[in-house]
């Protein structure tokens, strides 16, 4: 009974594809497209599509940069240590030498630990709702790769910069060669991961599209990943000025690690079928209202800086 259940939707599927490429024109004949290897897309799409990403982009830094704060703040004041937040990091109220090895553990390594469990939730939430076709999905696709980023990216940078997580490390008296061999074994996971992470990435395509072919799945990666990445950084710089931390820039910098490894992956991926659901590609405007004014109450709020102490 099981065999002919897994038959029948087998040949349903078939049954949705086939009549799929029908109604396309591509069923006898060869397509148009395939000719000249291009799609013909309405005007802007894929200029909508990176905007729409970009917003999401920025929207999910400032929820995990924020958590981020708060949660190495909560580790400080379990050592005891008063706290300002502000933009552009944490003042510590505590002068250098009243500093203990352990609130050094506690404090510089809870952010990376809570962002790594975090980056499990969120991955398991994306998969779960991996046929959804809403914008949600790439704000979740977003919020991973923000914490993966505060996770690894800050055990490299920390590394190599003696900040961050880089105070754990030089506390624990490790020295240059295990320095060396904890900066390449994370560069290699953020890598590595980026390389698991491509196909998953590449679905969230279904947002806006009913497949991905190799003709613009490329133009795609770009729109929806690369510039919103390098446009993010920018405006993510020029919110923070003047009050400029190179560390934080390097280590947003290093989500690239994890991106590079889509695009190299990419290309061995056969194109994706999703639905044949319509799909209207359009500017979600909200997203360029929240992110203006929760931006401007960061900026604002944390500039004044909140203070916490026991």
């Amino acid at each position: 009974m099981a065999k002919e259940r897994y038959s029948g939707n087998s040949l349903y599927r078939g049954y949705r594809k086939i009549r799929f490429i029908a109604r396309k024109g591509t069923l006898f004949t060869l397509p148009a497209q395939k000719e000249s290897g291009k799609i013909d897309f309405p005007a802007r799409t894929f200029q909508i599509i990176s905007l729409n990403s970009l917003f999401l982009f920025l929207l999910a830094y400032l929820v995990i940069y924020i958590l981020t704060l708060f949660i190495t703040a909560v580790a400080a004041l379990a050592s005891n240590i008063p706290v300002t937040l502000y933009y552009h990091g944490v003042d510590y109220i505590i002068r250098g030498k009243d500093w203990l090895v352990d609130s050094i553990n506690i404090v510089f390594s809870s952010g990376p630990l809570i962002m790594l469990i975090l980056s499990v939730v969120f991955i398991i939430i994306y998969v779960t709702v991996a046929a959804e076709t809403g914008l949600l999905r790439l704000f979740l696709l977003w919020l991973l790769f923000h914490a993966l980023t505060r996770c690894f990216g800050e055990i490299m940078v920390g590394a190599i910069m003696n900040k961050g997580f880089g105070y754990v490390i030089l506390y624990l008296f490790i020295m240059d060669t295990g320095k060396l061999i904890l900066t390449i074994s994370a560069f290699l996971v953020m890598f590595t991961t980026g390389f698991f992470l491509t196909r998953v990435s590449l679905f969230s395509a279904n947002i806006y599209f009913n497949d991905l072919r190799k003709s613009y799945k490329m133009r795609f990666i770009l729109s929806q990943f690369i510039m919103p990445f390098f446009l993010g950084n920018i405006v993510i710089f020029l919110i923070k000025l003047p009050e400029i931390n190179i560390f934080d820039v390097a280590v947003n910098a290093s989500m690239i690690l994890y991106l590079i490894p889509i695009i190299i992956r990419s290309v061995s991926i056969e194109d994706l079928y999703f639905d044949e659901d319509s799909r209207k590609i359009r500017f979600r405007a909200f997203l360029l209202i929240a992110t203006v004014i929760l931006y401007l109450l960061f900026r604002i709020i944390f500039g004044i800086g909140i203070r916490l102490t026991i």
